[in-house]
């Protein structure tokens, strides 16, 4: 076989490739990947020229977890570059986007830079590329940020920061609305048919309880599951039916069992395409669909813009605009989202009472962990901030810096999320002249864990402009002061939010400096510290209740909305 196609004209062998490399597509789509896989070999040993046959068979090695394979394929399209063919060029910036990609689910934040860097050198006009490029410099503390490569200009990269990047990058309301808008403009269409119209009459009878739907992928041991349960727990069955249309992982946690168990229903969408999800919603007569997700991973927009229910609103997964045509109105509260910064944000609010973030006290009354255990010094006094490491930001670090050299006993007790953002941050320090010894990492734990550690702090520094939403409510349960920063955006006041519904306005700070003064006056008085921990113990127990405070302003916002009031 080999002789007679080296005696076939090119376009011969040519067409025989690309037979195969159809071959090899349809093999992939019935989920035969040995087969696709033997077929792309097939085509390239025929025509090594054929790079998206190179490509595929990356992709297939991936599915087949066969990472180093697939990354081994991408690299070989990028090396043709490199060799002279000028027509591997723009495939070679899909290999290299791929195997960015694969590197970062692989949590090699440096490879997966790098991958994309080479990408954007070969073309710089490649948003998503962008996009996920400056996230990952901000996972690794990669200061400035914007560095802008080859081809590329500063303007650029901000126009192509991803929505939830820039949530950590600016506390300008303005510039998170623009993020959103340019992001669900370049991803998000509108679908081409719309949603059959669903049940009408008795069906949305005014004598039944307000149907809700919850929309998430996070109603397990996530930040937003760990938030809803009690709420969920706390409607009130005479006024409301609460389902959850859920696409979530099943961890198999107590937690996620317990979430299933506080509502009234749990649909399963897990398998559904997004028409098909739409459609269990409408044909459950929802009034009002909650979407916990907005633009964060894993958000399914295309169900919401079919607009399964008369009103949709979005909730506790995204602390910012989503500027998703489709959503009416957020959840949120007067702090988090004040009157002023109303014009920046596409969504009505829906105002409840108390905080956005869910107040509630469940306390840690033992921990397993001594500071001994966990590298601390037992004589120090203790600054932690385990929020993301990406909301940590130059301007920042410098003020926990300066407030180290000016606390003599002080040390930083930080998130040892992954090794690059570690060594830069420990580099950042050493340049600022500060000890070492004077940063603690810690890895991460389970959150049963991370409660218990959370308990041996003597302050939590809040994160700035990206501020703590669950964790804050972490740190209230474990009886540690927590200082925060509020700016001009909403992510930027939520901590300040539910500090304000707990009665500790004391610790909120609305500049730098003011941030930097009671953090260090805190941390050099120790009678100050205990006087406020007094205070919180003192108003625990009201913190109990919020939760049924809130589940009750929310059924009556929600009635308000659809003319039942």
């Amino acid at each position: 076989m080999s002789r007679a196609l080296a005696n076939s004209p090119v376009e011969d062998v040519v067409a025989k490739a690309a037979a195969l490399f159809n071959l090899g597509v349809s093999r992939s789509d019935l989920g035969d990947l040995q087969g696709a896989a033997s077929a792309y070999r097939d085509a390239l040993a025929l025509y090594p020229r054929l790079h998206q046959a190179r490509i595929n068979a990356g992709l297939v090695a991936e599915r087949q977890r066969q990472d180093a394979d697939a990354a081994r394929h991408w690299l070989s399209v990028a090396e043709a570059v490199v060799e002279g063919q000028a027509d591997a060029v723009p495939f070679a910036t899909i290999a290299l986007n791929h195997l960015g990609r694969l590197q970062e689910t692989r949590r090699q934040y440096a490879a997966a830079e790098s991958a994309l860097a080479h990408s954007l050198r070969l073309n710089p006009a490649q948003p998503d590329a962008i996009q996920h490029w400056v996230h990952l410099r901000q996972k690794q503390c990669t200061w400035p940020v914007y560095m802008p490569p080859a081809g590329l200009t500063v303007n650029g990269l901000m126009a192509a920061t991803s929505p939830l990047a820039m949530l950590a990058m600016l506390d300008d309301p303005a510039m998170q609305w623009l993020a959103a808008r340019s992001f669900v403009t370049r991803k998000y269409a509108a679908p081409e048919s719309p949603l059959a119209t669903g049940p009408s009459g008795a069906g949305r009878s005014q004598d039944r309880p307000l149907r809700i739907g919850y929309l998430s992928g996070d109603l397990c041991t996530h930040a937003v599951g760990l938030l809803m349960a009690e709420i969920l727990e706390a409607h009130d069955r005479t006024r409301v039916q609460v389902m959850a249309f859920d696409f979530s992982p099943e961890d198999g946690t107590a937690h996620r069992a317990r979430l299933r168990r506080a509502v009234d229903e749990m649909v399963p969408i897990h398998a559904l395409s997004d028409r098909a999800a739409a459609e269990a919603v409408r044909d459950r007569s929802i009034d009002v669909l909650i979407d916990m997700h907005g633009l964060s991973s894993g958000a399914r927009p295309g169900i919401l813009a079919l607009r399964p229910a008369p009103h949709i609103g979005t909730y506790l997964g995204f602390i910012g605009t989503t500027a998703m045509p489709w959503i009416d109105f957020v959840v949120t509260d007067r702090f988090t989202l004040p009157e002023a910064t109303t014009p920046f944000v596409t969504e009505r609010p829906l105002y409840i009472d108390g905080s956005m973030i869910p107040l509630c006290h469940q306390p840690i009354v033992s921990s397993r962990f001594t500071r001994e255990a966990v590298g601390l010094p037992a004589d120090a006094v203790v600054l932690a901030s385990f929020n993301n490491i990406y909301k940590i930001t130059p301007g920042l670090f410098a003020c926990w810096l300066r407030i180290v050299h000016r606390c003599g006993r002080a040390v930083l007790w930080l998130l040892d999320d992954n090794p690059w953002a570690t060594a830069a941050l420990r580099s950042h320090a050493e340049r600022a002249g500060l000890d070492p010894a004077r940063i603690v990492f810690s890895s991460r734990s389970t959150h049963a864990e991370f409660r218990e550690k959370l308990a041996l702090a003597d302050l939590y520094l809040d994160t700035y402009p990206y501020n703590a939403g669950s964790t804050a409510r972490d740190v209230l349960d474990a009886g540690v002061p927590l200082v925060t920063l509020a700016g001009r955006t909403p992510v930027s006041r939520m901590a300040g939010g539910l500090l304000h519904a707990a009665g500790l306005d004391g610790l909120i700070t609305d500049s730098v400096e003011g941030y930097e003064e009671l953090v260090v006056g805190l941390a050099n008085d120790a009678s100050r510290r205990l006087a406020i921990r007094e205070e919180m113990r003192r108003r625990a127990p009201g913190w109990r209740m919020a939760p049924a405070r809130l589940a009750r302003s929310l059924e009556e916002q929600l009635l308000s909305l659809v003319g039942r009031t």
